[in-house]
């Protein structure tokens, strides 16, 4: 009876999409139950002072791209114990120190600041959506990896706009898709791209913790004949981080291909929390492989010696959390 009522508790969309959540993390070997329950409180937290999030983030393209490869990149998050004036005035903006080494930081580990907010993580970029390839890797980052959350109670089925997705974006909806050109033919379309759709898809039980799939989606309004972007991210509900993400841009617009060809390009992303941190996939139960060990040390090692790295990095300010006020560009 128990099980029988469980079972009753979870409703129709979250069995649907068990066999995605399944496909998932097999991959990792563990596997994932209905959660007994058709809401979520989903709110991002910050990691705690003793245990720094790793994540490992991977590109794919199909077919090559001239001027940029498949990739593998890290990304460490966690406080700045270094003494500051400048923080931020809402106390429930956590603002915190990251370390990068990957893309545009193949050598050298660079260190920047970044925010989290009970509902985003940040500087996100606004044109991630859109792009075929790494504008900036760790603005990028927060733009996938970290859907914008409700940051309180929502239903399993429930969607929600997400961040905004703008700028060079825009420049995609005011073309016509079959000949790319603009002008006075075109000034009919308009050129403003709408926000990242997010949905509540299910919550389930991997081991005894709680993951809520969310899924993503994003068109610059053109269809198959333009840009579209579609993803998953599996949300720790527990502990307030992402586990993994993943997100495939299709740009149907024609970009130069390694074999010098002119191709329209699909471009898959993958984020992995890779620590052993409460919420990571480690902490769920997969088991580092050799290569991970050693990724997840020498990233960690860097975040130790982030001073004598800084120089290296730089401050950005495109859409930091605590720069965003309540209701700002979401219409609520």
């Amino acid at each position: 009876m128990a099980l029988a009522l469980g079972c009753n508790g979870a409703p129709k969309s979250t069995f649907d999409a068990l066999p995605e959540v399944r496909r998932v993390l097999s991959d990792y070997a563990l596997t994932a139950e209905p959660a007994s329950t058709a809401m979520a409180h989903l709110a991002y937290r910050p990691p705690s002072r003793t245990c720094a999030q790793v994540y490992r983030l991977q590109a794919q393209y199909e077919p090559a791209l001239l001027h940029e490869g498949d990739s593998t990149s890290h990304l460490v998050l966690g406080h700045d114990e270094r003494p500051s004036t400048s923080r931020s005035k809402q106390a429930e903006v956590f603002e915190g120190q990251l370390v990068y080494r990957g893309v545009r930081a193949e050598t050298q580990s660079i260190v920047r600041e970044w925010s989290l907010s009970n509902t985003m993580a940040g500087p996100a970029s606004p044109t991630a959506a859109c792009f075929p390839r790494t504008w900036d890797p760790i603005d990028d980052a927060f733009a996938l990896g970290w859907p914008e959350l409700p940051g309180g109670l929502v239903g399993v089925g429930n969607a929600w706009s997400g961040l905004r997705v703008e700028g060079k974006c825009n420049r995609s909806a005011c073309v016509d898709p079959q000949t790319g050109a603009g002008g006075p033919d075109n000034h009919h379309r308009t050129c403003v791209t709408s926000s990242w759709q997010e949905a509540l898809a299910g919550v389930y039980e991997v081991g005894d913790q709680r993951v809520a799939l969310v899924r993503r989606s994003w068109s610059d309004g053109h269809g198959e004949e333009g840009i579209r972007t579609e993803g998953l991210a599996l949300v720790s509900v527990d502990h307030g981080r992402p586990i993994w993400a993943q997100v495939t841009v299709h740009h149907a617009f024609p970009q130069l291909a390694a074999d010098d060809t002119w191709s329209p390009i699909r471009r898959t992303w993958t984020l992995e929390a890779i620590d052993d941190c409460p919420g990571s996939l480690p902490d769920l139960g997969w088991e580092h492989t050799p290569e991970i060990d050693a990724a997840l040390s020498s990233m960690l090692a860097d975040f130790e010696r982030a001073d004598e790295l800084r120089s290296g990095g730089r401050r950005s300010t495109r859409r930091r959390p605590d720069q965003l006020e309540q209701g700002d560009a979401r219409g609520r």
